[in-house]
């Protein structure tokens, strides 16, 4: 074999070896690249998750806030009219089943359970966060 065949030989030899090395290399980065954008996307899913809870936790502690400002204004009126049935109409008694203390108390019966609903749904949004 003369010197040029076998240096030509060695040479396809070289170039051989590098392509299959740059194929690997490019596989490689390829993988690498899929999972960081997988790594990437799973980060921004549970970003995105998390600042949603936030905001949803958020909208729940607004809304305790105007409930529990309902409940006073209630408890407001209902003092207002016993004050009114023994101050300005002299009455002796006040019940229960009074008719303007009894719209107060269902009312306020109402604002209770919807504000023991929406602080049971903040619990459980805390709990997931």
């Amino acid at each position: 074999m003369a010197f040029s065949d076998r240096l030509k030989e060695l040479l396809d030899q070289g170039a051989q070896v590098s392509k299959e090395l740059l194929s690997r290399a490019g596989e490689k980065a390829q993988d690498w690249g899929e999972k960081g954008y997988a790594a990437s996307k799973k980060l921004v899913n549970k970003a995105g998750a998390r600042a949603q809870n936030l905001g949803e936790q958020g909208v729940l502690l607004l809304e305790i806030k105007q409930l529990e400002g309902q409940a006073r204004k209630l408890v407001g009126r209902l003092g207002a009219e016993a004050y009114h049935a023994f101050a300005e109409k002299e009455a002796k008694s006040i019940t229960v089943d009074t008719p303007a203390v009894k719209t107060i108390l269902a009312e306020l019966a109402g604002v209770r359970d919807l504000l023991e609903k929406k602080e049971a749904e903040l619990r459980d949004k805390k709990s997931q966060g």
